[in-house]
């Protein structure tokens, strides 16, 4: 994969934009989706379009940072800028989520896949009264009607429950896909907590992975699969977002998160 471009900014010379701000490397497709270009690049956040967010740990035991990418170091190392302040850090991508990043200079970037907007809750083990206690596992299971964008999650993938309000209470925190049982039922791993039953299709849910690499253009997964990617909202008009893709729209497009 190509080495990431970062968008920065210069002065026009003299002369022709002269005294002008101009920026640079922004984008590399003129292709848009909802009004954002596919693709995107690193860069300041103070700039005029959304660049790459990065989650990261500088030291053992700090706080949780978020911020922008400066520079490529390697294919999986950056020098980042917390959004807050002046200080940079050169972070390695890891597989885990953000929550669990412990290791000094470690960091995360996140895709979605895809945003189910109505799924149903069953506990593994179900005790009396549809409540189960302490579980670490769960069922999803969904309507591929309810689905916008990729319809076939993987093993090693996430999903947040709780998009928008919904599903508050029945599962909290990020959860991880350990098997696929069927086109539309997933188990899913999650920390230990009481586990309500919902078959209302009230849940939405978001589903993610960790970006292994990323160029401007695309993204690996940690099983080495490539996306085309955007810096857009999350998905919010199901199938017509996919539609307006040029010639390869057989493609699914994931978002990445911007900064």
């Amino acid at each position: 994969m190509a080495k990431l471009k970062i968008q920065h900014t210069r002065t026009g010379a003299p002369g022709f934009e002269a005294g002008a701000t101009i920026v640079e490397d922004s984008f590399v497709s003129p292709t848009q989706i909802n009004g954002t270009n596919i693709g995107g690049t690193g860069g300041d956040t103070d700039q005029t379009v959304p660049t790459i967010r990065i989650r990261f740990l500088r030291a053992v035991g700090a706080a949780l940072d978020t911020g922008y990418i400066i520079t490529q170091k390697g294919s999986q190392k950056f020098e980042v800028n917390n959004s807050s302040d002046a200080n940079t850090t050169v972070v390695s991508l890891v597989n885990r989520q953000a929550s669990e990043l412990t290791a000094a200079n470690t960091a995360t970037i996140v895709a979605n896949t895809m945003v189910i907007t109505g799924s149903n809750l069953a506990n593994i083990g179900t005790g009396g009264g549809g409540f189960t206690n302490n579980r670490t596992f769960a069922y999803i299971t969904y309507a591929t009607a309810n689905v916008a964008g990729n319809s076939s999650p993987g093993i090693g993938y996430q999903f947040s429950p709780g998009v928008g309000g919904l599903g508050t209470g029945f599962l909290t925190g990020n959860v991880t896909v350990v098997a696929i049982n069927s086109a539309t039922n997933v188990t899913v791993s999650c920390t230990d907590q009481t586990v309500t039953a919902n078959t209302t299709g009230r849940i939405q849910v978001t589903n993610q992975f960790n970006v292994k690499r990323i160029s401007n253009k695309y993204v690996l997964d940690w099983d080495n699969e490539k996306w085309r990617y955007y810096l857009g909202a999350p998905f919010s008009s199901g199938a017509a977002i996919l539609s307006s893709q040029p010639g390869w729209q057989s493609v699914v497009l994931v978002r990445v998160d911007n900064a």
